[in-house]
């Protein structure tokens, strides 16, 4: 481990100037502790790619599992995570035998990990593999689908499939339509799901949907995948792959179930019981312009989002898009904990080093290459400070919190999340006992960094505390 204040020296310097964001950064400077057990790996999803359960799916907005055991042990007691992704926290607490609890706003994780602890609490999967196997069969029917069942595309998910793997997804719909269990449905649905871009002309990438140009869309850019499977050989390797599993699955995971809630945490965290949880794992969206929605737009596609549905899941998200619009006026008709948001609302309106981001950016604005930029900062403290302010509330006194966040900047202005985010923390009550740093950060993006020049922006694992007392504002 590196101490604090070698690391201080090294880091002491923004983008941009500010004494304000230098004033925040020597408040914690002692705290900024850079942690050589942490990797990129661990704080992200490339860990889970050989795991059981957590590899079936390609959720790339993750942690590993390993993170999350490690971090179990700071205490004993009930888990939360309000950003819960595939269900990684929920899941490995859960099969410790611990209450756990999981909130997750996209669709595709709750499906996902309700699909991974079914699987887990089954004593056997026999079942499954008779449904997996008369699925195969149903694809191999020569019976052309019905236009119900064709995949439901929108605007962004065109031309995303040959005709044979267009063919071939219909057949497994109108298969699971046909399905009388709904255990057995869910899993099957998320296999299918799940092999998606493994068939189609799509690859993710960061807040983009890349297209192959073998695609016949008008392309800029000029991308090849590679060999691309039929939908068919995916779709079996997937099943043999959650058959495999089952074994593992059992002993990792199936120490209990675990409460998955689909919504926002704006709206879920509010009808949690006050200091109800021992300790929070959660990694946030980061406010880093990445749109689920497009990132996942087959996913969301094959669960029937259509095109209003798309736009109002992306307004439902914790702002990170500059399409995103402010939530402040809902949220002051509308939240059900008004004594939260104005604590959040206080918490906000206190942090002076955000004032200074938000005021160089607005001086900046027709230099920016997006001005909602600005409204796209604003927005994510604002939403983020409500989530804290109700992790605060719902934490019992000695609990933690543990999140996984990082820097972000824009036009050359770094953007200092972790210290921000630390001291809307302890205005609501926390103590920042650690803010561990990755000893490898990120770069800027290129186009920044040929104006601005290379910065390492922090990548971080915050620990809170909460306060023995309470100090409520």
């Amino acid at each position: 481990m590196q101490g604090a204040s070698q690391f201080a020296k090294q880091q002491s310097r923004f983008v941009g100037s500010g004494s304000a964001r230098d004033n925040l950064y020597g408040r914690f400077e002692s705290r900024l502790v850079e942690r050589g057990d942490l990797s990129r790996r661990l704080v992200s999803y490339q860990a889970n790619k050989t795991q059981p359960g957590l590899r079936w799916f390609k959720y790339k907005e993750g942690f590993s599992r390993h993170l999350v055991r490690e971090a179990l042990t700071a205490c004993p007691g009930a888990v939360l995570d309000p950003f819960a992704g595939i269900g990684t926290t929920a899941l490995v607490a859960a099969g410790q035998g611990r209450r756990a609890t999981g909130i997750e706003i996209m669709p595709i994780g709750t499906r996902a990990a309700r699909a991974i602890s079914w699987v887990a609490n089954q004593p056997n999967p026999d079942a499954f593999k008779r449904a997996a196997s008369r699925l195969l069969r149903a694809l191999d029917d020569r019976l052309e689908p019905t236009d119900e069942n064709l995949f439901p595309h929108v605007p962004i998910t065109r031309h995303a499939f040959t005709e044979e793997t267009e063919a071939a997804i219909a057949k497994a719909r109108a298969f699971l339509r046909r399905m009388r269990s709904d255990e057995l449905r869910l899993v099957l649905d998320v296999a299918c799901m799940s092999v998606l871009e493994d068939a189609s002309f799509t690859r993710k990438d960061g807040q983009y949907l890349r297209w192959d140009n073998r695609c016949g869309r008008k392309l800029r850019g000029r991308m090849n995948k590679g060999p691309i499977p039929s939908y068919r050989g995916a779709l079996e390797r997937r099943l043999a792959e959650i058959v495999a599993d089952f074994p593992a699955l059992r002993h990792q995971y199936g120490g209990g179930t675990p409460s998955i809630a689909e919504g926002s945490a704006l709206v879920e965290l509010p009808k949690l019981p006050d200091a109800s949880m021992n300790l929070t794992i959660t990694s946030p969206p980061y406010a880093n312009r990445y749109d689920y929605t497009r990132t996942y737009a087959l996913e969301l596609a094959w669960l029937g989002y259509d095109r209003a549905a798309f736009g109002d899941l992306r307004q439902a998200l914790i702002s990170a898009t500059v399409e995103n619009r402010s939530k402040g006026q809902q949220l002051e008709r509308r939240y059900a904990r008004q004594d939260v948001l104005a604590q959040a609302n206080a918490a906000v309106a206190s942090q002076e080093a955000l004032a200074e981001v938000l005021d160089a950016l607005t001086a900046s604005r027709t230099e920016l290459s997006n001005p909602h930029v600005i409204r796209l900062v604003a927005n994510y403290f604002a939403e983020m400070a409500v989530v804290v302010a109700e992790l605060a509330r719902v934490t019992r006194p000695g609990g933690y919190v543990v999140m996984v966040n990082d820097n972000v900047q824009y036009h050359g202005e770094e953007v200092p999340v972790d210290v921000i985010l630390s001291a809307i923390a302890e205005d609501c009550g926390f103590v920042c006992e650690e803010i561990g740093v990755l000893p490898r950060g990120k770069g800027n993006a290129s186009q920044q960094m040929g104006r601005f020049g290379r910065r390492e922006l922090r990548k971080c694992v915050y620990r809170w505390r909460m306060a023995e007392r309470r100090h409520r504002g």
